[in-house]
C-alpha cells in the first residue's frame, strides 16, 4: 500500500458504510454572519489548508484525493447540502444564516479533531476580517499517514480473537430524532471528583443509566472513540484517526454512579494507553483492508464489509464521542465571537449517536436518536439530576433535518 493509499484508508470505511455519513459543525456567532467576509475567509484558508478543498477520484476500484479547481462557494442558509453532488465534487461545504456558521463534511476526508482545525482556521481568518484580530493563521500540515500494513503485522492476534462469534445487539434504524442536552460542566466535573473517576467516565455512566430507563432493559452495549493520534505518532494527522472501543454493562435499578462508574472507569483508563489503542485498529481496521484488498466492485464490497461488521457484533445501543474545546489548538480569545457550538453526528452503527462538545462551562451534547420511542431527553434529565449535575436543557427537537444518512 502507497501512502496515496495509506492516506484515505481508515476514511475508506465510509464508502462501506449503508448511508452517507455526514458532520455537521454549528457555530452560533455573538453577531450576524458577513457572509461576503466569511467567503474571503475560505479562499484564503485554501491555499494554508490544502488537504481539505480536494475532490474523490476512483480509478481501478481505489479512491485517492486530487486537486478541485472549481470555486468553493460560501451557501447561504441552513440546509445541509448533498455532498459531493451539490458542492462542485468537494467533500465540505461552509453555509452561513443570521448569527450561524454551518461546516458540513463527509467523514470519508476527516473525523472530528481534523476538521476542527479547519474550522479553526476559517474562524480566525472571519475574525481577522470582521473584527480587525490579529489571530496567527499558520498552514495546516499533516503528518505523514500510518501504515496499516505494519500494524497488523505487530499484532496478528487481533484477527483471531475477533473471530466474529459474539452476539449481536439489534439496532433500529428509524429516520432519527434530535435530541439535545445542556450540562453544567462544573456540576460534572464535582460528581466525578469525589469517586476519583474522569467526568467522561461519569458521562458514559449516566448514559446507561438513561440507557436503562430508555429501553427498559439491564443489559446494554455502548461505544467510544478515542483520538488515536498519539498511539499512531501522528499528533497532527489531518486525515481519519481514531480508535472505538465497545463494552457490555449490565445495570439494575439500584445501581447508581459511585456504583457503576469503576467498571467503566477501568476501562476507559485502560483503553486510553498505547498498546490497546493500536491492538484495536489493528481489530477494527483488519475488516477494512480484507475489504480494501478484494478485487471487486465498490458495490460488492460494501455488502461484504456490512455483512462482516455486523456478525463481529459492531452494533451497539449507543455511542459516545467527547470533543470537549471545539477549536485545535483551544483558544479562549477565540471563543469569545462564540456563543454557542453544536456538533451533529449520524448514529452510525446504534440506535442513538451522542456528540459532546465544551463552550463557556456548558457541556452540549447533541443526539441522533433513531429508536422510535420518546422519552430520551426525559430519561437523560432523570439520570444526570439523580448524581447531582445540573442539566440546563434536555429537549426533544423533533425529526432530523439532516440530509445525512437518508438521503431520499
Amino acid at each position: 500500500m502507497n501512502a496515496e493509499q495509506r492516506s484515505v484508508f481508515q476514511g475508506i470505511v465510509y464508502y462501506y458504510r449503508e448511508h452517507t455519513v455526514l458532520c455537521r459543525y454549528e457555530l452560533t456567532m455573538k453577531d450576524p454572519v458577513d457572509a461576503e467576509l466569511l467567503q474571503q475567509a475560505c479562499d484564503e484558508a485554501r491555499p494554508l489548508a490544502g488537504y481539505f478543498f480536494q475532490k474523490v477520484v476512483w480509478e481501478k476500484r481505489e479512491a485517492h484525493l486530487a486537486p478541485n479547481d472549481a470555486p468553493f462557494r460560501v451557501r447561504i442558509g441552513h440546509v445541509q447540502p448533498h455532498i459531493p453532488e451539490d458542492t462542485d465534487d468537494y467533500q465540505l461545504a461552509c453555509s452561513c444564516e443570521g448569527n450561524q456558521i454551518f461546516f458540513d463534511w463527509f467523514h470519508f476526508l476527516a473525523d472530528g479533531r481534523g476538521g476542527s482545525q479547519l474550522v479553526t482556521l476559517v474562524l480566525k481568518l472571519y475574525c481577522n476580517l470582521r473584527y480587525g484580530t490579529a489571530f496567527a493563521c499558520e498552514p495546516l500540515v499533516s503528518d505523514p499517514p500510518y501504515d496499516i500494513e505494519d500494524i497488523l503485522a505487530r499484532y496478528p492476534e487481533s484477527q483471531v480473537e475477533n473471530d466474529m462469534q459474539k452476539e449481536v445487539t439489534q439496532i433500529s434504524e428509524a429516520k432519527p430524532q434530535l435530541v439535545r442536552v445542556r450540562l453544567d460542566k462544573q456540576s460534572l466535573l464535582d460528581a466525578a471528583l469525589p469517586l476519583g473517576v474522569k467526568p467522561f467516565s461519569a458521562l458514559i455512566t449516566l448514559f446507561c443509566k438513561a440507557g436503562r430507563e430508555y429501553f427498559g432493559r439491564d443489559d446494554l452495549m455502548y461505544n467510544y472513540s478515542t483520538d488515536a493520534r498519539d498511539a499512531m505518532g501522528t499528533p497532527k494527522a489531518l486525515f481519519n484517526c481514531v480508535a472505538s472501543f465497545q463494552r457490555p454493562i449490565t445495570v439494575t435499578e439500584a445501581d447508581t454512579l459511585a456504583t457503576l462508574v469503576p467498571g467503566v472507569e477501568a476501562d476507559i483508563r485502560h483503553n486510553l494507553t498505547k498498546e490497546p489503542k493500536l491492538f484495536r485498529v489493528a481489530e477494527q481496521m483488519g475488516w477494512v483492508y480484507q475489504v480494501y484488498r478484494q478485487r471487486a466492485s465498490l458495490k460488492i464490497k460494501k455488502r461484504v464489509f456490512q455483512m462482516g461488521e455486523y456478525i463481529s457484533g459492531f452494533p451497539s445501543d449507543f455511542w459516545v464521542s467527547y470533543q470537549g474545546d471545539p477549536f485545535v489548538p483551544a483558544d479562549p480569545d477565540l471563543e469569545k465571537y462564540l456563543t454557542d457550538f453544536q456538533t451533529w453526528v449520524p448514529a452510525d452503527g446504534a440506535s442513538i449517536g451522542v456528540e459532546c462538545t465544551t463552550l463557556h462551562g456548558v457541556i452540549t451534547i447533541c443526539i441522533q436518536n433513531k429508536a422510535q420511542k420518546p422519552g430520551y431527553a426525559a430519561a437523560l434529565r432523570h439520570a444526570f439530576e439523580s448524581a447531582g449535575v445540573k442539566v440546563l436543557e434536555a429537549a426533544e427537537l423533533g425529526p432530523s433535518p439532516y440530509t445525512s444518512p437518508y438521503i431520499p
